[in-house]
């Protein structure tokens, strides 16, 4: 199984209306979207817009603010990143992985207080919030993650570790990360195999496999919902869950799905290509 990069960065076609699904909304008018997080504390969702991927489209990358009914609030409500993906936030403080390293942003105040250094990270691309108050972020073409307490960072996983590690979530006693797939081939500009859901402890930072969850799709965003473990599928656009022991598609979205979030029993789906956010219940 391969997965062309454009189509994992950028979504694999042009994504069509989606506003069939029964509570939810759909929001356009984005940059390549790549995460929607459900910020608690202000009551507003938080799209991470890539723009222009890489470094020739400069600085151009933005975060945007959305309302829990799917209105736009402010579409630059941060600027001036280059590629911002997954969040999260903690005590005022929002969280952005970043190809620059990780940027702490004021919420209160909408600016960008640090950049973090991930030094030797090659994709910083998910971000986490640990039972231990440390900030993890997973490093996609690394096979790593990093962890930082108290603004410093540190490898957590060491590189080589884990296959090409994207989303990633905290549980109480551990971290769960999802791959996007067995290799990167970086001549063909292809992920090859199938992605699965990995285990990281918090203490020793042993990893091991999900039972059941071996051998999935191209795993992007993770989040936990009535006990499971929920994750996209980027190529395919299937939401799907995990309970434990097996696999259950709860829905097909469209293609290119990107870094997912939750709000409550609905779960927020970024569309990359399509520069446009769902919001859709699971049931």
């Amino acid at each position: 199984m391969k997965y062309v990069l454009a189509g994992v960065l950028a979504g694999l076609a042009g994504v069509a209306g989606a506003a069939g699904h029964e509570g939810g909304w759909t929001l356009e008018g984005f940059e390549t979207p790549e995460s929607a997080y459900y910020e608690a504390g202000t009551d507003q969702i938080v799209v991470s817009n890539i723009a222009t991927f890489g470094p020739d489209g400069g600085m151009d990358g933005y975060l945007s603010l959305v309302s829990p009914g799917g209105e736009m609030v402010q579409k630059d409500w941060v600027t001036g990143l280059m590629d911002p993906k997954g969040m999260a936030a903690m005590d005022g403080k929002l969280y952005v992985a970043d190809a620059m390293g990780l940027h702490v942003v004021d919420i209160a105040g909408g600016a960008v207080d640090e950049t973090i250094t991930l030094e030797g990270a090659m994709f910083p691309n998910d971000v986490a919030i640990g039972s231990d108050g440390a900030v993890y972020v997973t490093d996609m073409f690394g096979g790593a993650v990093y962890k930082v307490m108290d603004g410093a960072a540190e490898v957590f996983v060491p590189a080589g570790t884990m296959a090409l590690p994207n989303g990633i979530w905290a549980q109480d006693d551990r971290l769960v990360v999802g791959s996007m797939g067995e290799e990167w081939l970086m001549e063909q500009g292809q992920i090859n195999g199938a992605g699965q859901l990995y285990a990281v402890d918090y203490g020793s930072a042993e990893v091991t496999t999900l039972p059941g969850a071996e051998e999935t799709g191209a795993i992007d965003g993770i989040v936990e919902i009535g006990g499971k473990l929920i994750f996209s599928d980027n190529p395919t656009g299937e939401i799907v869950a995990y309970d434990g022991e097996g696999l259950e598609t709860l829905a097909t979205t469209e293609p290119g799905a990107g870094d997912i979030g939750m709000m409550g029993e609905m779960v927020l789906v970024p569309f990359l290509q399509g520069g446009k956010v769902m919001a859709m219940p699971v049931n």
